[in-house]
């Protein structure tokens, strides 16, 4: 398709949906369709059919056009970018993670807020065994996030399984200190039983709430803590995790 200038020429006039147009899916392509009945928009177009869009707030796909040299980057018709997941960074807190629904980024200071991010990790591997959020202190929680990329595929790599997702989110509880964390503690260190989730927290030995001192810290989760704390002189302990990932905390009355 072109348009014939007056001095000569012909200058090529795209088509296909643009920023902005809402669409729906149709076959192994997006059309434009009227925004009254549609469920998706365009919310950038990329001049690079391998574009990525994961940095455009509010996207759930993306199609590549090799014909067109460009990239659709698609989400919800009425998305709104202050409180999309896949832009959030490390300090931002998120809603609906408790429920797995509607989750969406919110201000810290939001009564509905129920985590806060400790660290944003792209790309990040899921196959089994692997645990990248467990050598982040403080993380109670954890929230995945990945785009749907559909379009042309001329040398088959869609249908390779990827062995993870675009985006983990390691999340801990909103206004608690990560550095508190009974991950961090080691042996000398002191614990007050808190309310929340670990239920632990590591503070100053000389604070009236430092309830146990930690005699010694098993970096492992296979052996439990009856095992773990046998010979420490442990009268107590607390055990985080699972196999390589997890650890025993083997406490004495401080």
């Amino acid at each position: 398709v072109g348009v014939v200038l007056a001095g000569g020429g012909l200058v090529a006039c795209s088509t296909g949906p643009q920023k902005g147009d809402c669409v729906e899916k149709s076959d192994d392509s997006y059309e434009k369709v009227d925004c009254a009945a549609a469920s998706l928009r365009v919310l950038e177009l990329l001049d690079d059919s391998s574009g990525d869009c994961i940095a455009v707030a509010g996207v759930t796909e993306s199609f590549s056009d090799t014909g067109s040299n460009s990239t659709l980057c698609i989400g919800p018709r009425d998305v709104d970018p202050a409180a999309a997941i896949n832009v959030a960074q490390d300090g931002d807190c998120f809603a609906g993670v408790t429920a797995n629904a509607d989750v969406r980024r919110v201000d810290c200071g939001d009564p509905s807020a129920e985590a806060v991010v400790l660290r944003r990790i792209e790309n990040a591997t899921t196959i089994a065994g692997t645990d990248q959020c467990s050598d982040v202190p403080g993380t109670s929680s954890s929230y995945s996030w990945d785009m749907v990329s559909t379009g042309d595929d001329p040398y088959g790599l869609a249908s390779i399984d990827k062995l993870g997702v675009d985006l983990l989110f390691c999340l801990g509880p909103p206004g608690v200190d990560p550095n508190s964390s009974p991950d961090t503690a080691q042996t000398g260190d002191c614990l007050a039983e808190t309310s929340g989730d670990p239920g632990y927290a590591k503070v100053d030995c000389g604070s009236p709430d430092a309830a146990y001192r930690v005699v010694e810290r098993v970096d492992s989760g296979f052996m439990g803590i009856d095992f773990a704390c046998a010979s420490s002189g442990a009268t107590s302990g607390i055990q985080r995790g699972s196999g390589l990932d997890g650890y025993v905390l083997c406490l004495a009355p401080n």
